[in-house]
């Protein structure tokens, strides 16, 4: 038993070691944009971010986007290509701005990311649309809020407990289930790719996920782990019950943090008698995490920023129309 117990405590700080020294390898910029360089505050934290502007500044609705972490708080090198090719090079042009930010703790802005909790980044966003509000050239009735991964939960907090700041809510790629699941989803997808049987990689994915999560209570060292603790006990369902304004919910066939099965499963639980009208739910065949078109099990390059691969079509015409729609 203390050989088992001694080994635990060397694979927990190994994996310690491990975490932080990617931590640096995975530093991505963000990409040169047209635009303007703003800065706002919630509390004692200063945000950086982009307001990019259509041609004609005049009640322009804006689109509010969030996501594109690595788990221990890194910008994603895939994050700036997702603005770019999703954003910027689609909604200027049409009439429609795109704001973002660096999340407190990361890039530009103050603050530590390790130690906020989800309600923390929730306050973050609401000051950057109140940031929006006051801009003359926006219309603070057209506001849209979108989050990648995670940051779903986030924009998803803002649409529940304030729908007065913004139009409509897009959550891509974010779990309807618990954090706890959400990290047993992960862990499977790991083992599976490695060649495990889904009931053999769901028994480890499960302990693997409970030990994981009670270290990081007990010994929360790295930002990571500070973040898997203050995330652990989170769910959206109580927000996603309380959303009224217009939602959309995308999923990717072969994202291995979020199956699309597991999220049908959730979403009939939640809404047992069908989903809310104003809820719509799209799953992307073929697509990953950040909507690229991949085999399962594709990983990105850790040190590549410059991986370019191709977006799903289908996915950018489903996202493109419902926000059109709305606006």
């Amino acid at each position: 038993m203390r050989l088992f117990i001694f080994k635990a405590i060397v694979r927990f700080f190994i994996l310690a070691l491990f975490v932080m020294f990617f931590s640096h390898l995975s530093r991505a910029q963000t990409p040169d944009v047209p635009g303007e360089e703003v800065v706002f505050k919630n509390g004692d934290v200063i945000l950086n971010g982009h307001l990019v502007l259509p041609d004609s500044s005049e009640n322009v609705p804006v689109l509010v986007f969030l996501g594109g972490l690595y788990e221990w708080g890194d910008v994603h090198p895939q994050r700036p290509v997702f603005i770019k090719e999703i954003l910027l090079d689609v909604f200027p042009k049409s009439g429609i701005g795109v704001f973002f930010y660096d999340p407190r703790g990361t890039g530009e802005s103050t603050g530590r990311w390790g130690r906020a909790t989800m309600t923390d980044f929730a306050e973050d966003a609401k000051a950057a649309i109140h940031y929006l509000d006051q801009r003359r050239e926006v219309d603070p009735q057209r506001i849209g809020i979108i989050g990648l991964g995670e940051e779903g939960w986030v924009a998803q907090i803002v649409a529940a407990t304030a729908p007065e700041l913004v139009k409509f809510v897009v959550s891509l790629g974010t779990s309807p289930f618990d954090a706890s699941r959400q990290l047993v989803n992960e862990y499977h997808s790991q083992y599976v790719c490695n060649g495990e049987d889904s009931t053999t990689a769901l028994q480890k994915a499960e302990q693997k996920a409970l030990s994981h999560q009670n270290w990081v209570s007990w010994l929360p060292l790295t930002k990571s782990w500070r973040h898997m603790n203050n995330k652990r006990n989170f769910t959206p369902a109580p927000y996603l019950k309380e959303i009224q304004i217009p939602a959309l919910f995308v999923f990717g066939e072969n994202d291995g943090q979020v199956y699309t099965d597991w999220a049908e499963q959730a979403f009939q639980e939640l809404f047992p008698g069908g989903l809310p009208d104003n809820f719509t739910v799209q799953n992307i065949t073929g697509a990953n995490h950040f909507f690229h078109v991949v085999e399962p099990c594709y990983e990105y390059p850790r040190e590549s920023g410059e991986t370019r691969l191709n977006f799903s079509f289908r996915f950018k015409e489903i996202f493109r129309n419902w926000i059109f729609k709305q606006l």
